[in-house]
C-alpha cells in the first residue's frame, strides 16, 4: 500500500483529504499549525494519521510526499483580488525563503523511488518554476518529472504543480 503524506504548510488537511478520497493509500497529514486541522477526524470519515512535526521522521519514508507550500496566493485574486495589495515585496521574500526550506525539510522523507511533489496556489514564476529550480540546483541528485500550471478562469483558481524524483 502506497503512504503519502502532506504536509500542509498552507492547509488545513483539504488535500489530505482528497487523496483519500481518491486513493486506497495510507495518508498521514500535517501541518505547521495542527490546530488547522482539529476537525480533520470529524470531516473525513476515512483513515487519516495526523502526524506532529517531531514525529514525520519517525512515520518515514513515504511513497509521496505532498507539499501544499506557503505562497502568495495570486492563482486566487480572481475571488479575493483584495490579497493582491496584501502581497509586499518583503513578504514575498520570506514566503520564497519558506518554499525552499519546505522542499530542503520534506526531501529526506521520500522513499528513494518515491516522489516528492510541489504546489502551490500561486502563478508567479518566483514561487514556482523559480523556486524547483533553486531546490534543484542545491539538490543535483533530484529531477524535475513534470509540472503543471492551470491560470485562474471562470472555472477556478490558478494552481502549479512540480513532481520531483531522484536520479
Amino acid at each position: 500500500m502506497q503512504r503519502i503524506v502532506t504536509p500542509c504548510i498552507a492547509g488545513g488537511g483539504g488535500k489530505a483529504l482528497a487523496f483519500a478520497d481518491l486513493t486506497d493509500a495510507q495518508i498521514f497529514a500535517h501541518d505547521v499549525a495542527p490546530q488547522r486541522m482539529v476537525d480533520l477526524p470529524v470531516r473525513a470519515g476515512v483513515s487519516i494519521t495526523q502526524v506532529q512535526t517531531a514525529q514525520l521522521v519517525d512515520h518515514a519514508p513515504f511513497d509521496v510526499v505532498f507539499c501544499d507550500a506557503p505562497c502568495g496566493g495570486s492563482g486566487t485574486w480572481r475571488r479575493t483580488p483584495d490579497a493582491k495589495w496584501r502581497l509586499t515585496d518583503a513578504r514575498l521574500n520570506a514566503l520564497q525563503q519558506m518554499q525552499l526550506a519546505v522542499l530542503q525539510e520534506a526531501a529526506p522523507l521520500v522513499r528513494a523511488a518515491g516522489r516528492l511533489v510541489y504546489a502551490t496556489c500561486s502563478v508567479l514564476n518566483c514561487e514556482n518554476d523559480d523556486a524547483v529550480a533553486t531546490f534543484l540546483a542545491a539538490n543535483p541528485d533530484w529531477v524535475r518529472e513534470s509540472r503543471m500550471q492551470l491560470l485562474p478562469d471562470r472555472a477556478g483558481d490558478g494552481f502549479y504543480m512540480a513532481i520531483l524524483s531522484r536520479r
